[in-house]
Order: C-alpha cells, then structure tokens, then sequence
C-alpha cells in the first residue's frame, strides 16, 4: 500500500448505493462436522423433534420477512442437505458449497457468495450458526 493510500476492506464488487436502503441477509455456516458434540453425523444433522436441527433454525429465519435470502454455506463434499431438506432452496433460499477448514474460512466463503449473489457493501448480513436453532 502506498504512503497515504487508504485501505477499504470490501471488494471492488460489492459498491455501497446510497440510493438503496441496505438488505439483510442471514449467512449460516453450516460445514462443521460436528466433531465435538459426540454424534456419529454433523450436529447441524441430528434429529430434534423429527427434523435435522439445521430445518428448525432455517424455519426461524424464514419468519424474518426483513430478511432478503438465508444463505447456507456448505462444505464441497456434504450429501447430505439437499436430502434431508429438499424445498429449501428458492428466491429466499440459497445454497452454496465454499465452507472451508475453519468457521471464519466458512463465513468468508459465504460472504464471498452474497457478494457474486449482488450483496452491496452497505447490506447487512447475520451469521446464525446451523445447529443453534434456539
């Protein structure tokens, strides 16, 4: 960086709109394997109530009429989203697969989406962890 130079952290893609009023959006990182909770799958996967927990949380941001699309952000190699909750995806729904190694690495993914999906730098976005649907 040159002397004098500012640094902006937003990309060259995501401009602000002061014409706009600014979106929110819910990003759920949902690429854990869920190593720590002892379950033989994903925590995002474990049954509560007859649907994988991940159902119960996205069903509370579906309530959220402010928010302008729920992103789940998965890893590359998951087979099992799509099948355990096959109408999720549509204008409010997204899905994608750039989780990486860490949390951060998955929300950077996400964030990295919502930007190539039209997030402007003056949106809004709530990271809502996948197994917390309390």
């Amino acid at each position: 960086m040159e002397r004098g130079e500012s640094y902006n952290p937003v990309p060259s893609r995501a401009r602000m709109s002061p014409s706009l009023p600014p979106r929110c959006y819910a990003l759920l990182p949902c690429a854990g394997v869920g190593s720590r909770s002892g379950a033989a799958l994903p925590k995002q996967y474990v049954q509560i109530a007859g649907r994988p927990m991940v159902a119960h949380t996205l069903a509370a941001l579906s309530a959220v009429t402010r928010l302008a699309a729920s992103l789940v952000v998965l890893s590359p190699d998951d087979d099992r989203f799509e099948a355990l909750l096959p109408s999720f995806e549509g204008e409010r729904g997204w899905v994608c697969r750039r989780g990486g190694a860490t949390r951060a690495d998955t929300v950077a993914g996400g964030l990295d989406e919502l930007i190539d999906r039209g997030a402007r730098a003056d949106d809004w976005v709530l990271v809502h962890d996948a197994a917390r649907c309390w």
